[in-house]
């Protein structure tokens, strides 16, 4: 499930229907609590006039974000502590779905190119918003699969945290991995108590963000062989 702000729904639907019939494209940054829409221009008619050979759709059925647009977004991602939480584009009188070219455009080297992202399709009839889909990577499948679009009720993002022990396999005890799921998923990893030596380990780590992001971040562990136990009350003694 991806949890979304009323206001980002509104805003990358006003970007759909201000570019159609042409598909819009941008990124959706966040803290947590907050979420910036951040548009991008669709330079896939510049593109595919340049070089019709090597880009045969328009920007009605495809989009490029302008690469000048991504690099400041990624700088204010980086700058302000804001990581990207999802990506999005439109479908001009098209279904929502996600094509073979977007999971391509998404992947790198056979593995998602933003772990933990969510990619968000906007089907669009005229100026009618049919659907917003979403779309994240499945560990068990190695493929993009469709997950439920929640719009929070109260106009802010719902906060909640987790505390729980995880043990460490042998192999993964060098692996830095609760660095990795702070980087890789929206939550905030607070580490209580912890015991690793060569040959084990194991960390009493509060887990801190939506439920949902930290329901991913636990599957993501479990799929690495870390054992998972929840932990009841406090955990510093």
């Amino acid at each position: 499930m991806v949890t979304l702000l009323p206001k980002t729904l509104n805003e990358i639907c006003a970007h759909a229907k201000a570019q159609f019939p042409e598909e819009c494209c941008g990124v959706i940054l966040h803290t947590g609590t907050q979420e910036f829409v951040k548009p991008c221009r669709n330079i896939q008619n510049e593109k595919h006039r340049e070089d019709p050979a090597a880009y045969p759709r328009d920007a009605r059925t495809a989009y490029l974000m302008h690469p000048d647009d991504l690099i400041a977004i990624h700088k204010e991602a980086e700058m302000e502590h804001r990581p990207i939480k999802a990506f999005y584009h439109s479908h001009p009188n098209h279904e929502a779905y996600f094509s073979e070219k977007d999971k391509s455009d998404a992947m790198m080297w056979d593995e998602p190119a933003y772990p933990g992202v969510v990619y968000l399709v906007i089907s669009i009839y005229e100026d009618t918003i049919r659907v917003v889909k979403a779309f994240a990577w499945d560990e068990i499948t190695s493929d993009f699969v469709e997950v439920p679009v929640q719009k929070t009720p109260s106009g802010a993002i719902q906060m909640t945290s987790l505390k729980v022990r995880l043990t460490f396999p042998p192999q993964k005890i060098t692996e830095p991995i609760v660095y990795n799921i702070g980087q890789q998923f929206r939550v905030i990893t607070n580490i209580r108590r912890a015991n690793v030596t060569e040959e084990s380990g194991w960390v009493m780590l509060e887990i801190r963000g939506t439920s949902d992001e930290i329901e991913r971040a636990i599957e993501y562990l479990k799929n690495i062989q870390v054992q998972v136990e929840p932990v009841e009350g406090d955990v510093v003694q």
